[in-house]
């Protein structure tokens, strides 16, 4: 794959040669050849922030801007870093963010990886990458996030799409299912989110193509002003993922990604939106790409929204099903939503239902689910477009309407009580390498696997 970076306000990078050496006309020395430095194809020189051009490691470090990291170079960070960025002040082209690129056969000379991160915390010593500013101060939007892009299929027609939130053109999209961009383990995310313009965002965490070679579990997002973590496309795995105070949706996928999930959290702030917003085609013309609708398989997950009255503005659905989506969505408990407990529709052409609408039910698996204490079913079979039975009643098979009996929804322990009726009832998870059994509704039994590393808004 030819990775290709245009439009860039470039920046000037400089090489500073020295060469040392000296010599008289009796003891003629020969000169010291130059170090030159990593290399650094053309088509990177102008991108617009620092470029980490070689392998580095960080510890404790505070940033200013985006960086980015070329094809073939791995950056570490330290157990129990800190990584924290400077505010950026409104300004697009200083916004603190870490953008790994993809795989480029073409530009170097030598074929190269994409771009990895080595981000390997502990539940006692997690990696945080955070804002600058003082505690009392940092807030939502301080700086952008983490992008990491990979050369893994997508849906778009083409195969290849534009990274959202930068100020210039940077491309994602291959055809390398196992893509490696590497690991995140026991890392928060917090105060992040910014917006170049409307529909072009950062957020939390940005996964464009990455691939199944990656490795994602126990990623806390923390207070972002757009979505918690977001896919475009792509086959990576997500585990043991919390995500809380993402002012639009928390888990937002779409272009085809075809993952694995288990064991997310989604606590949603006042006046958020949708606890999952989940699209199977762009386009539902054409849905040409690589991977086809977006198909994930997705076990154990607890989403809990603000309350009667907390989203006033906004749709607040537990789960917002879009544009011809297909998958498997099991084991799920979605409670205190002001707008459905899920909701399926359509694409933009028609929001609240079009002619596509009742494309998917049959590749759309709803299992054991519980709601509780959500707002009522929305009723699209009669919004235009051909379906004949509204959600609760063609899915009334799929959920239970009844108090899951958490321990402490209010101090964020989503734990159930013994007579929970989500402590049975579950479905089975398949037989592989990822996911675990668990014969419970929810990201939780007994167990908080969020205490000492995550954080939860209050």
């Amino acid at each position: 794959m030819k990775t290709t970076i245009t439009k860039f306000a470039g920046i000037i990078i400089l090489a500073l040669l020295v060469v040392a050496g000296c010599s008289d006309d009796n003891n003629p020395v020969d000169p010291i050849e130059p170090n030159p430095g990593p290399e650094i194809p053309e088509v990177y020189e102008s991108l617009p922030g620092t470029i980490i051009a070689e392998d580095q490691t960080w510890g404790d470090t505070t940033l200013a801007g985006p960086h980015f990291i070329l094809p073939g170079v791995t950056l570490t960070i330290e157990e129990g870093a800190e990584v924290e960025f400077e505010f950026h002040n409104g300004s697009a082209e200083n916004v603190g963010t870490l953008v790994f690129l993809p795989a480029d056969n073409e530009n170097f000379s030598e074929a190269r990886p994409s771009a990895k991160i080595n981000a390997v915390g502990t539940v006692d010593n997690p990696i945080v990458f955070t804002s600058a500013k003082d505690d009392a101060q940092k807030a939502r939007n301080d700086w952008g996030g983490i992008i990491l892009i990979g050369d893994a299929p997508n849906n778009i027609p083409g195969g290849t799409g534009e990274v959202e939130g930068l100020p210039s053109a940077v491309t994602y999209g291959g055809e390398n299912d196992s893509d490696d961009s590497g690991t995140i383990r026991y890392v928060r995310i917090e105060y992040t989110g910014f917006s170049i313009a409307e529909g072009s965002e950062i957020q939390g965490l940005s996964l464009y193509s990455v691939g199944s070679g990656t490795t994602i579990e126990y990623l806390n997002i923390f207070e972002c002003s757009d979505d918690g973590v977001e896919l475009f496309g792509g086959n990576v795995d997500l585990k043991y993922v919390v995500v809380s105070g993402a002012d639009d949706d928390s888990f937002d996928y779409d272009q085809g990604w075809q993952g694995r999930g288990q064991f997310w959290l989604a606590v949603q702030r006042d006046n958020a939106d949708n606890g999952f917003e989940n699209d199977g085609c762009d386009d539902l013309t054409d849905c040409s790409g690589g991977n086809g609708p977006t198909e994930p398989t997705i076990f154990n997950v607890t989403v809990y929204g603000p309350g009667d009255g907390g989203s006033p503005e906004k749709n607040n659905f537990g789960q917002r099903l879009r544009e011809d989506l297909r998958g498997s969505y099991n084991n799920i408990i979605i409670s205190n939503f002001d707008g459905a407990p899920f909701v399926l529709e359509g694409g933009d052409a028609g929001e609240e239902g079009d002619p596509t609408y009742n494309n998917y039910p049959d590749q759309l698996e709803l299992n054991s689910y519980i709601v509780w204490n959500n707002g009522a079913f929305q009723d699209k079979s009669t919004a235009g477009g051909d379906a004949t039975e509204p959600d609760a009643t063609r899915y009334a098979n799929s959920y239970t309407q009844a108090d899951p009996l958490f321990n402490d929804a209010a101090g964020n322990d989503f734990t159930l009580q013994t007579g929970s009726p989500a402590r049975s009832g579950a479905t089975a998870q398949p037989n592989d390498d990822f996911f675990e059994q668990a014969d419970y509704v929810g990201a939780f039994l007994d167990t908080d696997w969020t205490d000492g590393w995550a954080r939860i808004m209050k």
